[in-house]
């Protein structure tokens, strides 16, 4: 099963002039169900349409090893220009879903908690269905998540 990462267009505008810092920022991962209909435009977690077009209306609910709002990355590691962040575990998680969103905790560039980049864990695409186990997301330390563009 490949995965795959995707930014929204707006991403690399709020890391060099929207005051959004990778190493320092609340940047949480949520989970999104397969209601919502990714498109590299949109701009802000909660866009208040309450439908496809909006991913905080498509996040799974809270229960069965989840909290709405999502876990938030830490231990930012930067090497080289490359960022790492620690490993990111649901306990004993019982959620359908599609998709990782991470969202920018925060006000950067004019909006208010930005969507940044969509992980797709299943790129065939197929729900990840996860009955009572740990979840992880890992990402890759040799790679990092990021390159920091020098600003």
């Amino acid at each position: 099963m490949a995965s795959s990462i995707t930014a929204y267009d707006h991403f690399w505008k709020l890391v060099t002039t929207g005051g959004l810092d990778l190493d320092t920022s609340e940047i949480r991962i949520r989970l999104v169900t397969s209601n919502y209909g990714f498109n590299v435009a949109h701009t802000t977690w909660d866009n208040g349409l309450d439908n496809a077009t909006d991913p905080s209306f498509n996040e799974v609910a809270t229960g069965a090893g989840y909290t709405t709002g999502g876990i938030a990355l830490s231990g930012a590691v930067v090497t080289n220009g490359k960022i790492d962040y620690a490993d990111i575990t649901w306990p004993e998680l019982t959620k359908t879903f599609r998709a990782a969103i991470a969202v920018g905790i925060g006000t950067f560039g004019g909006v208010v908690d930005p969507v940044l980049f969509y992980l797709l864990p299943d790129t065939t695409p197929a729900d990840i269905v996860s009955n009572g186990s740990d979840y992880s997301i890992l990402w890759n330390d040799v790679d990092g998540l990021f390159y920091r563009p020098t600003l």
